[in-house]
């Protein structure tokens, strides 16, 4: 064999050896490059779910909590010293009220009625201790007195006599109405207007008929729209007849003790019923084109399982499928699996 014989069969043989040697190592960068995700899991839960629908409404004053001040007799309103929604004192003025000229003329009256009946029952007293009268005309004598004494007492307790009133707050609440104005003439026991005790309040909420099967004393979690802590509650009255114009029925849940101001939105969450049911987290379900679905992990890969959602709670959410309780599924992470992809669990 001539000596470049063997120089070119030296050279075919290197050029062999290296694309062997290339061919392994691309096999070992593919078996490299094989993806493999790093999820954290969570354990599929079978505990009871319960069975919340959600309702809106007011914070309102509590019916049994409120009270209202009244004209103590016929009367022109003066000044109105407070207004819807304020805050009062117990004794802090309300509203001042001037004699109307007709109650005036009526406590003149009575207490002309009074000086005439005290003046004969003097007079029937001497004629009867002279025995020229019976003792049944000292008894009606007697009576016209004490009947007249009650008016005039009674006219002077509304405050006639007086040219001016002024009616003060009989305990801390909050005027949740004002029903008069300067210069109003109104007769007596005429709503002035209307105080809610302090800390008395309700939830008014309007529940969906269709939503649930609802009852006094559920348990309601109060949400204040507008900020503030939950408040736990149950419901104190559910109406049977829907208002005519939201189509929902009346609920009241009592707030004791809370400071929302009258008016304010709320939101409740009443809870209706409870069953039996797989909650995972929220952030397990992969939400795509394809439907929900989760993926559980064995033998060091992912596996997909389509399910159904149902109740949400925010942060777990009830799943219905193929899947037993105590089964892994990815959290975090499962956004990026792929059904039968390499996944192992990330170190905490």
């Amino acid at each position: 064999m001539s000596r470049n014989t063997l120089i070119a069969a030296a050279v075919a043989l290197l050029v062999l050896v290296g694309a062997l040697i290339l061919l392994r190592h691309g096999s070992a960068d593919d078996a490299d490059a094989t993806p493999t995700a790093e999820v954290t899991v969570a354990a599929v839960q079978s505990r009871t779910v319960a069975e919340v629908s959600t309702a809106y409404g007011v914070v309102a004053a509590d019916p049994a909590g409120s009270f209202t001040v009244a004209a103590p007799k016929a009367a022109i309103v003066g000044k109105v010293l407070v207004r819807a929604g304020e805050t009062v004192a117990a004794g802090q003025p309300l509203i001042e009220v001037l004699s109307a000229p007709g109650a005036e003329l009526a406590f003149k009256q009575a207490q002309d009625a009074a000086a005439f009946a005290q003046t004969d029952l003097a007079r029937v007293q001497r004629l009867y201790d002279e025995r020229l009268a019976a003792s049944d005309q000292l008894s009606a004598a007697k009576k016209a007195l004490a009947d007249a004494q009650s008016v005039l007492a009674a006219q002077i307790k509304q405050g006639a006599g007086s040219s001016s009133l002024t009616l003060k707050a009989p305990q801390a609440g909050v005027v949740t109405a004002v029903s008069a104005s300067p210069g109003d003439h109104v007769a007596q026991d005429a709503p002035l207007m209307t105080l809610a005790r302090a800390g008395a309040a309700v939830a008014k909420l309007g529940l969906e008929p269709s939503s649930g099967r609802f009852a006094a004393g559920q348990a309601v979690v109060i949400k204040p729209t507008l900020g503030g802590a939950p408040i736990h509650s149950k419901l104190a009255m559910v109406g049977r007849a829907a208002d005519p114009t939201t189509k929902t029925l009346d609920a009241i849940a009592p707030l004791d003790g809370t400071n929302l101001p009258i008016g304010a939105p709320v939101q409740g969450e009443v809870t209706t019923g409870g069953h039996t049911g797989l909650m995972i987290p929220r952030a397990a379900v992969v939400f795509d084109e394809t439907g929900p679905h989760v993926f559980t992990l064995a033998d060091g890969k992912a596996h997909r399982v389509f399910v159904t959602v149902g109740l949400d709670d925010g942060d777990n959410i009830e799943i219905k499928g193929p899947i037993a309780p105590g089964a892994q599924v990815a959290v975090q992470g499962a956004y990026e699996l792929q059904d039968g992809m390499a996944a192992k669990v990330r170190a905490p």
